[in-house]
């Protein structure tokens, strides 16, 4: 069994954005893609395609008659991921692609002839904005010109990448693909699952051009499937696009802060701090603090998100604070401000932290294994350490932990890990500083950074869960002698005031 080295870089991810015009943001907008379930730009799938194209011997691209491809997980420029080669008993090739032992993306090549005599795209320029996301139905259709902006530079991609006997028609599909989904449909907010590209029968002498028609729409789950015909100077191809469409995350509101726990005024007076507030369970923790009497300061790293929260809750309740958790100058900068306005704390809600994806425990995930542990320490440190000065006496300390340290999840152990090591900081605090600590250990909820396929489907509410904690901080939660309380999922899941 043959295997290759992939490593893509981000000037790889940009030439294939000019060649193929898919300029969705969750490749190249960080502050989008942050907001993603995957955390960071990601490379985009057809590209990953073709780079793992390249471990395929060259004769047998040559009599390929199509292509089918599955995403199990996303691929992030920078990272080592190994492509390894398999014939199969069909006479299919296959070609899985992994990060450590976690497979990522599956290949087969089939086996037949056509594919180097099929259409190729034509060179026409394309939009530069995705569409938004909007609900689709069986049935829906489009037509027009089969064409990529500079299929020209698609071919010196795939050659730098080594994939040269890639022929032209299956490079052309895999980069129309690319921008049919990642900018028309589903668009801005797709998740590519996969797709297959075949020779068909028809042939035609025209310009080249598709048709394109939704033939699975599946709102619940977000499915979207997409059947296209391309036809043109030679035999034509017949594609099938499998994406998901996130669904857009509901923000936190006075309804939903108020849905478990009723408004009141116990925390009026109350200053906390909440860093990771601008989104996910920090913002409805922040949102249900504020529907009870508080005053938050919420940090976000790019503008938005808590400017809405305060649009909602008003300018005295909560207080956006643009800062990156990870940034010392940055930290100390925006704990300067309180500090020079005389603020003391009551309270601190430690929330952010990365995205969480599947991993294990190979050489090749040590670095990312490290950085994810890393993030997740810093996050909760650094912000920690800059606030403690002006921590109150009885100040109240949250810090939101997981699930998972209960019932350590077999594909996330840097997962496992970085809330270990954030459980470990809030009992240090409870010992030694004389603190009242919650360490929250948080069911599974619908957040962007959960929003993957199924959106919210199975997730208790991040309603739910902020409620729980503010109750707690309310003193309707015992709390332990020690000044350490934890909480279970199911006890953040099960309570009612």
């Amino acid at each position: 069994m043959d295997e290759l080295i992939l490593c893509l870089t981000a000037d790889d991810v940009e030439a294939f954005a000019a060649a193929s015009g898919d300029r969705n943001p969750q490749y190249g907008d960080p502050a989008f893609a942050r907001r993603t379930s995957s955390g960071a730009c990601e490379v985009p799938g057809a590209l990953a395609v073709i780079a793992a194209l390249a471990a395929v011997p060259a004769q047998r691209l040559h009599t390929a008659s199509g292509l089918g491809a599955r995403f199990s997980g996303p691929l992030f420029p920078g990272r080592t991921y190994r492509a390894a080669v398999s014939e199969q008993e069909d006479g299919s090739v296959a070609v899985v692609v992994r990060e450590g032992a976690t497979p990522v993306l599956r290949c087969d090549v089939l086996r037949g002839d056509g594919l180097e005599n099929a259409v190729v795209p034509g060179k026409r320029p394309t939009a530069v904005e995705p569409e938004p996301s909007r609900d689709r139905a069986p049935g829906e259709s489009w037509n027009g010109a089969y064409g990529l902006p500079a299929p020209e530079g698609l071919r010196a991609l795939a050659d730098l990448l080594g994939a040269r006997a890639v022929p032209d028609a299956l490079l052309g599909a895999l980069g129309w693909a690319s921008w049919f989904t990642g900018m028309r449909v589903p668009g801005r907010d797709v998740i590519f699952a996969g797709l297959r590209v075949r020779v068909s029968d028809r042939e035609s002498d025209h310009d080249p051009r598709f048709t394109a028609s939704v033939t699975t729409a599946d709102p619940r789950s977000g499915t979207v499937v997409v059947r296209a015909d391309c036809a043109g100077d030679g035999r034509g191809l017949e594609m099938e696009l499998r994406t998901f469409q996130r669904r857009v995350v509901p923000p936190p509101d006075r309804t939903s802060a108020t849905s478990v726990l009723p408004a009141g005024d116990q925390l009026a007076g109350q200053r906390v701090l909440a860093v990771g507030g601008s989104r996910g369970i920090g913002a409805a923790v922040v949102s249900v603090l504020a529907s009870q009497g508080a005053s938050v300061w919420a940090t976000q790293r790019a503008p938005g998100p808590a400017e809405a929260l305060r649009e909602e809750f008003g300018d005295d309740r909560v207080r956006p604070l643009l800062l990156d958790a990870q940034d010392h100058e940055q930290m100390s900068a925006g704990v300067e401000v309180l500090a020079e306005t005389g603020i003391r704390l009551d309270g601190l809600v430690l929330s952010a932290g990365p995205a969480v994806l599947p991993s294990g425990l190979h050489l090749d995930t040590v670095d990312s294994f490290v950085a994810f542990v890393d993030t997740s320490l810093t996050v909760a440190l650094r912000p920690l350490a800059a606030a403690l000065p002006l921590l109150k006496d009885d100040a109240w300390i949250v810090l939101l932990s997981s699930g998972a340290v209960e019932d350590m999840p077999a594909r996330y152990p840097q997962y496992y890990v970085g809330k270990t090591a954030v459980e470990a900081l809030g009992r240090f605090c409870a010992a030694r500083h004389g603190v009242r600590v919650l360490l929250a250990r948080a069911p599974r909820m619908w957040t962007d950074l959960s929003n993957g396929p199924l959106g919210g489907q199975g997730t208790v509410p991040t309603a739910q869960v902020a409620s729980a904690i503010v109750g707690w901080v309310l003193g309707r939660i015992p709390a332990d002698e020690s000044g350490l309380t934890v909480l279970s999922p199911q006890d953040l899941a099960e309570w009612a005031p």
